[in-house]
C-alpha cells in the first residue's frame, strides 16, 4: 500500500476556539496532533515553518496573549492543534485557570489525537510548569515528544549535549512503555529540523512528508 504524500504547504486555518462548543467536529480521517508549551516557547513559529507560510499562525511580542485553541488543517489529511501557552506569570490566576480548563477539555474530549508535541527552550532547563506539564500528559496517556526549539541560539555541540541531558532527565523521572522518549531539536527561523519533524508527523498519520524546497 502506497502511503499519502502530505503537503504541508497545504494548510490553512480551520478554526480559533475561546469554548468547546467552538472545535470543529471531530473527524477520525484527520488524526490531531497538539502542539503544547510555555507561551514564549515558540509554537507559532514552529507552525509557520512546518507549514511554509509565515503568517499563517499568529506569533505574539507579548507572552501568553494568544489565550485560544487554534485548529490547522493540513492537506485535508490531519490536524495541527495549537492549545494556550502555560507559566506566564502577568496573566491573572482566574484567566490561566480558565485556559487551563479549555485545554484540559480539549485533551480529554473524545477527540482523534494522535500524538502530543511538548516544545521546550532548548537554551534552559524544564521549568516547574513544564515538570507538571510532562506529569500530566503522563498521566493522561497520550503519546507524546519534546521538541527542542530556539537551537540557533546555541552551537551544534551544546543543542546535541542538551538534546541528551534533557532526556536523561525526563526518561528517569517517567517510564514509557513503547520505547524512549523522543526529543526531537528544531531552529525554525532557519529551517533546521523542520524536514525531519515533518516526517515524523506525516508518518504518525500513516502518510510520508512531500518534500519541499
Amino acid at each position: 500500500m502506497v502511503s499519502k504524500e502530505i503537503n504541508f504547504r497545504q494548510a490553512k486555518l480551520l478554526a480559533t476556539c475561546g469554548l468547546a462548543s467552538q472545535f470543529p467536529a471531530p473527524d477520525p480521517a484527520k488524526p490531531e496532533i497538539v502542539l503544547a508549551g510555555k507561551s514564549n516557547v515558540g509554537k507559532s513559529t514552529l507552525i509557520n515553518a512546518l507549514t511554509g507560510k509565515k503568517k499563517l499562525a499568529y506569533t505574539s511580542q507579548t507572552p501568553g496573549k494568544t489565550r485560544l485553541i487554534n485548529f490547522f488543517e493540513v492537506d485535508n489529511f490531519l490536524r495541527l492543534v495549537d492549545v494556550p501557552g502555560y507559566g506566564f506569570a502577568q496573566a491573572a490566576s482566574a484567566e490561566l485557570a480558565k485556559y487551563s480548563r479549555l485545554t484540559d477539555q480539549y485533551i480529554t474530549s473524545d477527540r482523534p489525537l494522535l500524538h502530543i508535541l511538548l516544545l521546550l527552550d532548548s537554551r534552559h532547563e524544564p521549568g516547574v510548569n513544564d515538570w507538571q506539564m510532562m506529569d500530566w500528559l503522563q498521566t493522561i496517556g497520550h503519546p507524546w515528544s519534546i521538541v527542542l526549539t530556539k537551537t540557533d541560539k546555541l552551537s551544534r555541540q551544546k543543542t546535541l549535549c542538551q538534546q541528551r541531558n534533557i532526556k536523561s532527565s525526563i526518561d528517569n523521572q517517567f517510564s514509557f512503555d513503547e520505547g524512549d522518549l523522543l526529543v526531537h531539536t528544531v531552529a525554525a527561523e532557519k529551517g533546521t529540523g523542520i524536514k525531519e519533524l515533518r516526517q515524523f508527523l506525516a508518518g504518525l498519520a500513516g502518510g510520508r512528508a512531500k518534500k519541499t524546497d
